[in-house]
């Protein structure tokens, strides 16, 4: 009840007084009290919002490992097993932009819970599923639940916290989300031995409540919807359109041929897109993207170098396991243990390189760290057929510090490119390059291994020839991946640096943001 003081006497708000009033103040503590209510919320936030960005990109990595049960169980093909892994990832480049304006339309909480609903929904079916079409189906859902999630959660952190803990909280976001594509074979391998691979999406449903739950009572939209905001729909067929062609593309051109007439056509197709969208978003009224964002070098720098970073640390995870399983004959628990100094470090490294990047800004710590993973891109390239996991632990060790350098700072630089009505486009973008470069790497080490021999790039057999073949496209791979991280550390010094004429801050941030509450 709100008090004034008469007199020296306190009186309900309303009671007639011929003196003066005066506002009884407020007891002292209540601000303190009201601050550590408004940070708990944001760190229980922050937690439900990493679980789920945790579960949608280990969804992606699990899944590989328990496609042998699958194929027994509902008799898909080698065809429909590919479809089966990314059918997930196409959905999400298709529909991740789309997403962003959604959320500016009809709010970002509201769209993430609806997001958060409908992938908890579609890993129920896909746990149920009866045959290798209808589990396919539920794959494509599936991703779209996390197009609506991933850059949705990324601008709800970016909303919700104010500069001086946003880096903390977005390397907390950024390594956590890394981790998850290298323990998503370790949490496959144990799930799908012990419950069967039907868990690995069943699992999700409990999950998923819960943090829906979770995410329903603690979050808080600060970003006003905009009911009038027309949707780009055809902005959204266009880019979405040229997405599906470029990672079909990619993840296709191995097995039909790189210069094939599909691969030319499907290359061709997705230029053809990328120049109509790009001449569409310049005229249309609300465009599905601001192409202003990357007249802002440090958004530009950023969003080139998480593709950069994505497309080899996913290659290094996802072939690096492969390796241990095929070539030193490790079960895919063991080589999911084995992958845990890389991922660890991942996580424990990210929060501290948010903190540092907030400081001294961007450039240094990542230059530093795509340095550094080219150093230990190049160990890793010394491997032979019969290295043991101990002599890769350093190089893994390496790797882990040098990725959580960069994929704080460079989340950070993203997101604080814009201020909080740019929140949902900047994420959006950054989702796209993020998952594009996932696509990206795995197709380029897969081509380079493919060129060493027709069993070399997916060893399955006990050949020493063929192992002998994977070992030497895997170790020319690492090094191409060195150089790309060495041109990766070279953009960084260059496009990362404060554009002239603004105040410098470390984040990119234009001004100081007011405290926000979840």
């Amino acid at each position: 009840m709100i008090g004034w003081r008469v007199r020296g006497r306190t009186e309900d708000k309303g009671t007639p007084a011929s003196a003066p009033y005066e506002p009884l103040e407020r007891p002292p503590d209540c601000a303190s009290v009201e601050r550590e209510e408004h940070t708990s919320r944001r760190w229980l936030a922050l937690t439900g919002l990493t679980a789920v960005t945790f579960l949608l990109l280990l969804d992606d990595t699990a899944v590989a490992v328990a496609q042998p049960a699958i194929q027994r169980q509902l008799g898909l093909n080698l065809e429909g097993l590919q479809w089966l892994v990314n059918v997930y990832t196409l959905t999400i480049a298709a529909f991740i932009l789309l997403a962003g304006q959604l959320a500016d339309r009809f709010g970002r909480r509201r769209m993430y819970l609806t997001g958060l609903a409908i992938f908890t929904l579609a890993s129920l079916g896909a746990g149920l599923a009866s045959s290798g079409a209808s589990l396919i189906v539920m794959r494509a859902v599936q991703g779209f639940g996390a197009a609506l999630v991933t850059p949705t959660a990324l601008a709800i952190i970016a909303d919700v916290f104010p500069r001086s803990q946003r880096a903390t909280a977005l390397g907390i976001w950024a390594g956590v989300s890394a981790s998850a594509l290298g323990l998503g074979p370790l949490v496959g391998a144990v799930i799908n031995d012990s419950l069967g691979w039907r868990w690995i999406f069943l699992i999700n449903a409990p999950v998923g409540v819960g943090v829906w739950l979770l995410a329903r009572a603690v979050l808080r939209d600060d970003h006003a919807p905009r009911p009038s905001l027309r949707l780009d729909a055809l902005g959204a067929v266009i880019s979405g359109a040229g997405l599906l062609a470029l990672v079909l593309r990619l993840t296709q051109a191995n097995g039909a041929g790189w210069l094939s007439v599909r691969s030319i056509a499907l290359f061709l197709g997705a230029g053809l897109c990328l120049a109509l969208f790009i001449r569409h978003e310049r005229l249309t009224a609300e465009p599905l993207l601001q192409l202003s964002l990357f007249k802002d070098r440090a958004f530009a720098g950023a969003n080139i170098q998480i593709l950069l970073a994505t497309s080899v640390m996913c290659s290094l995870f996802f072939f690096l396991a492969l390796y241990l399983q095929t070539v030193l004959s490790y079960s895919a628990l063991e080589a999911g243990t084995g992958l845990l100094p890389l991922t660890i470090t991942i996580v424990v490294v990210g929060p501290y390189a948010g903190r540092l990047a907030d400081r001294i800004g961007p450039r240094i710590p990542v230059a530093l760290g795509m340095l550094l993973l080219a150093g230990a891109l190049l160990g890793l390239s010394g491997l032979r057929m019969d290295s043991s996991i101990g002599s890769l632990v350093p190089w893994l060790t390496l790797a882990g510090f040098a990725i959580g350098l960069v994929t704080a700072p460079t989340t950070a630089t993203a997101m604080g490119s814009t201020d909080a009505d740019g929140h949902g486009s900047a994420a959006a973008v950054f989702s796209t390059f993020q998952t594009t470069g996932l696509t990206l790497g795995i197709a380029i080490m897969g081509a380079i291994l493919a060129s060493f021999g027709p069993g070399a790039a997916f060893a399955r057999t006990i050949s020493d020839e063929h192992h002998a073949a994977f070992v030497r496209g895997f170790s020319t791979a690492l090094t191409v991946n060195a150089v790309i991280a060495l041109i990766a550390a070279g953009i960084a010094l260059t496009m990362l640096r404060p554009t002239a004429g603004r105040t410098e801050r470390p984040n990119g941030a234009a001004k100081e943001e007011p405290d926000r509450r979840p």
